[in-house]
């Protein structure tokens, strides 16, 4: 079959990108073309110019020694390059995106979730290595322009297809699921039969124990990050990734960008009784542990405290009950759990409390006699009063310290 011809790629990159980046892919490719090298835009670059999508990041493929070709480079750009000499790659860092440079190559994996032992050799070897055939195509950046697609990428991706290359895909790299999980639901395309068969088939042989703690954790950070995370989430419930038992709560809407609360909505859609487990196999940060561990927290004393209907006759127990709990967790507890009937007292306990302002700080407390030990205590006094409508000015709150002064002698 003869090679689909195409315009110069670098010019669609100039069109996106600027000149910046157009003239520097230019000298790289006229060092490669004097060391005699084949050079190709390949992957997620050839994809997303495909799809006329905005570009992440490039991703060269060299029929050569990578680490040379970004030598000779650094001779006449002044460039920040990262050599990784192992694996015979490279990466130039720019402005606002990077360019991975690659000695075209075939891969071979020991063992599942191992790091592949690699071999140098031509542009077909380097894309029968790769993830997803929408992934596997290659534009040669030497004249003649002509895309490389020996996996039958261009049709998938026309069809809306996520496939594999192989039935092993995933067991020889199991963070190739969360891979499929983000493009299916970035895209909104469909997964391959036969690869849906694949993957549900090493999930269930394990795969997924072959690979660190960190390595999933980064691997389901990255899933977070996308747009349409609630599908990939979904995708995540279906093919039981974790092997937990699920809440119910699959179709949660996420709409929030904070990444705390995202760990949360997926947390949320397996059983409370699996929580601790859920946490047990990711390697989170501190500000993460800490909001898991207080949205938790939250779970049990609505489990075991059921919230009544708030009003102001009866609140002071409720804010006592909940004063510790942080709002963004209870925004967590509402945004996951709807049409509970916990969630809508929870939500008239918020807007109460939303409608207080406290005038007197620490120190205004404690210029007007408090010990800083009994300032939690005051502070609490205050809260009650203006919840329940008895104190409804700094004058009120300054009456009010007063007489908590006087009568504890204070």
């Amino acid at each position: 079959m003869e090679p689909e011809m195409i315009g110069n790629p670098i010019e669609l990159i100039r069109e996106q990108l600027g000149h910046e980046y157009a003239e520097l892919l230019v000298e790289i490719t006229r060092t490669a073309t004097l060391l005699g090298f084949g050079i190709f835009i390949v992957g997620g670059t050839v994809r997303d110019l495909i799809l006329k999508r905005d570009l992440k990041d490039i991703d060269l493929s060299v029929t050569g020694d990578a680490i040379l070709l970004v030598d000779e480079v650094s001779k006449s750009l002044d460039v920040d390059i990262v050599r990784y000499r192992k694996f015979r790659t490279a990466t130039i860092k720019t402005g606002r995106i990077e360019i991975d440079v690659v000695s075209a190559r075939s891969e071979v994996y020991p063992n599942s979730g191992a790091l592949p032992e690699v071999k140098l050799g031509d542009i077909h070897d380097d894309l029968k290595r790769r993830d997803f055939t929408i992934n596997a195509m290659a534009i040669s950046i030497n004249e003649p322009y002509h895309l490389v697609d020996s996996e039958d990428g261009r049709s998938d991706l026309n069809a809306g297809t996520v496939r594999v290359l192989h039935n092993r895909s995933f067991t020889d790299d199991p963070t190739r699921l969360f891979r499929m999980f983000r493009y299916a639901s970035r895209f909104d395309f469909d997964i391959d039969e036969n690869t849906y068969i694949a993957a549900k088939s090493a999930i269930s042989k394990q795969c997924l124990a072959t690979i660190s703690k960190e390595r999933l954790t980064n691997e389901v950070l990255l899933m977070l990050e996308e747009p349409h995370v609630d599908n990939a989430f979904r995708y995540f419930i279906e093919f039981d990734v974790l092997g937990l038992p699920v809440s119910g709560n699959e179709k949660i809407s996420i709409e929030h960008t904070n990444l705390e609360f995202k760990w949360i909505a997926l947390l949320s859609m397996y059983s409370e009784d699996c929580y601790e487990q859920f946490c047990s196999m990711f390697s989170l940060d501190r500000k993460n542990t800490n909001m898991i561990k207080d949205y938790i927290d939250l779970c049990s004393l609505i489990k075991t405290n059921d919230l009544q209907a708030v009003d102001r006759t009866n609140i002071s127990a409720t804010y006592f009950l909940l004063k510790q709990v942080p709002r963004p967790v209870m925004d967590a507890y509402v945004a996951c759990h709807p049409n509970q009937l916990n969630v809508n007292m929870l939500m008239d306990y918020m807007m109460y409390t939303d409608q207080v302002k406290i005038n007197l700080d620490p120190i205004g407390l404690i210029n007007l006699g408090v010990d800083r030990h009994h300032i939690s205590d005051v502070m609490d006094i205050l809260m009650i009063g203006a919840l329940t409508g008895k104190i409804a000015s700094r004058s009120d709150e300054e009456k009010a310290v007063v007489q908590y002064v006087n009568e504890h002698k204070i």
